[in-house]
């Protein structure tokens, strides 16, 4: 009889532990259906991610995080004048003017032998540049254009290029040159008790003129036209 009793006791435990496992299982497991669509939709989330920020890179404009394109500078042209030198001059007594007379002498130099006579004739008392540079220029690819005033108070270096222009011919006509120069009324620097001419020198890529092309150099001093030099520039120089 204990045994009987014993076993229906028994019996009632499991069958009421069965009924509420049922019920916890009715009630619980949607949320766990829900925690595993949960996780499902962000791993989903997830692996599209990649795929938006492709469409972003195709539209940079829609999209302030797109790495900008770099677009390259334009280089910067290289200058059509380069300084050789400067300094004072004494020209020898044929081409000197009286000490109280003002005179402007420009030149265009296109080989080393027209270099060797305006050395000659110009010789340069007080060089800001190097004589040295004077002996290495590259004619072939290279003229140089320079220009005198006489008299001044040797004071400084007041006489500079301070630009150029050129503009080619047209219909036979000969190409223009314009090479502009500044003087000083009030250079830095001990003023010496005796005149020169200041001097100022540089160098023009030859590249520049067609070959056997008549150019008028006019050089203007202060914003005025002061002398003019016809030179027919060729190619190689000679």
């Amino acid at each position: 009889m204990v045994i009987k009793l014993f076993s229906r006791a028994m019996f009632l435990v499991v069958s009421a532990t069965l009924m509420i496992s049922a019920m916890i299982s009715a009630c619980g497991g949607g949320d766990e259906i829900s925690s595993t669509s949960a996780v499902t939709t962000q791993n989903s989330t997830t692996t599209v991610a990649p795929q938006t920020t492709n469409s972003f890179a195709e539209n940079p404009a829609d999209n302030p995080t797109a790495t900008a394109k770099i677009i390259p500078e334009t280089a910067t042209p290289l200058p059509q004048w380069k300084y050789v030198n400067s300094g004072w001059v004494s020209p020898v007594p044929e081409d000197q003017v009286g000490p109280l007379e003002e005179d402007f002498r420009a030149f265009v130099i296109t080989s080393q032998e027209e270099l060797d006579e305006f050395q000659a004739r110009s010789r340069i008392r007080i060089s800001r540049g190097t004589t040295t540079s004077l002996g290495k220029i590259d004619f072939p690819n290279s003229i140089l254009v320079a220009g005198y005033l006489m008299w001044r108070p040797v004071q400084g270096d007041p006489l500079s290029v301070v630009g150029f222009n050129f503009e080619p011919g047209k219909g036979g006509a000969a190409g223009l040159a314009e090479v502009r120069l500044e003087l000083e009324d009030s250079p830095q620097g001990r003023e010496r008790p005796y005149l020169l001419a200041p001097m100022a020198m540089v160098a023009l890529n030859r590249t520049i003129f067609s070959h056997g092309e008549q150019v008028d150099f006019v050089f203007q001093l202060n914003g005025e036209t002061v002398a003019t030099v016809t030179a027919a520039i060729t190619a190689t120089g000679e």
